[in-house]
């Protein structure tokens, strides 16, 4: 037997799963490219004072739109860190 409705909900989730997959790996290019940058100009790779803005500024996104300021916050803070620990390894590379 198939159910229509839950097929076309799961479809739904499936297209929106790999739009978010596209728009992280397109922001991690941009990160990248950020880290680069603060390398090779000898800036340091953290910036705890953008970090919280874009917090600040994501929670009431978050807000907003229904979601749960808190979730939003912890997946930002994972994102950040990524963020962070690839720059790091900019940053530790010989130049």
């Amino acid at each position: 037997m198939s159910d229509d409705q839950l097929s076309q909900f799961r479809q739904s989730i499936d297209n929106i799963d790999a739009a978010l997959i596209h728009m992280l790996a397109e922001r991690f290019r941009i990160t990248q490219a950020v880290g680069q940058y603060k390398a090779d100009v000898g800036m340091p790779p953290a910036d705890p004072t953008r970090e919280q803005e874009q917090i600040k500024r994501l929670r009431k996104l978050a807000e907003d739109a229904g979601l749960d300021p808190e979730f939003s916050e912890k997946f930002l803070r994972f994102v950040i860190d990524e963020v962070i620990h690839h720059h790091e390894r900019i940053a530790d590379r010989p130049q």
